[in-house]
């Protein structure tokens, strides 16, 4: 399956945004989440009155999506939740995010 998520962070988005809208992280993708995902930028967003930061995050090959119970979201301040897909046999986490379209890549065909 294709997987499009939305990914938000806000660890210092009024500073680490430029006023042209290009990200200035304070350290790389990496360090703060675990894997470096070449052309996944960060851009800024307005959600209920506060400067984030958001991304798309697409993942090729997914095998399984997991999302927790809404209740188990209490107490955060971004958007979304942590999402697990499973791809190649091991299990990926993407904090803060929203799901936005699942898509089966190979559907099989109905009778």
């Amino acid at each position: 399956m294709l997987v499009h998520l939305h990914q938000y962070r806000e660890d210092d988005a009024t500073e680490s945004v430029r006023g042209d809208g290009e990200v200035a992280p304070d350290r790389d993708d990496e360090s703060y989440f675990g894997t470096d995902t070449p052309g996944e930028e960060w851009e800024r967003t307005e959600v209920g009155g506060r400067t984030l930061q958001r991304r798309a995050v697409t993942r090729e090959g997914v095998t399984a999506v997991s999302l927790p119970d809404l209740a188990d979201r209490a107490g955060t301040d971004t958007p979304g939740t942590t999402i697990q897909l499973r791809v190649g046999g091991e299990s990926e986490y993407v904090e803060s995010a929203e799901l936005v379209e699942v898509t089966d890549s190979d559907p099989e065909p109905t009778a």
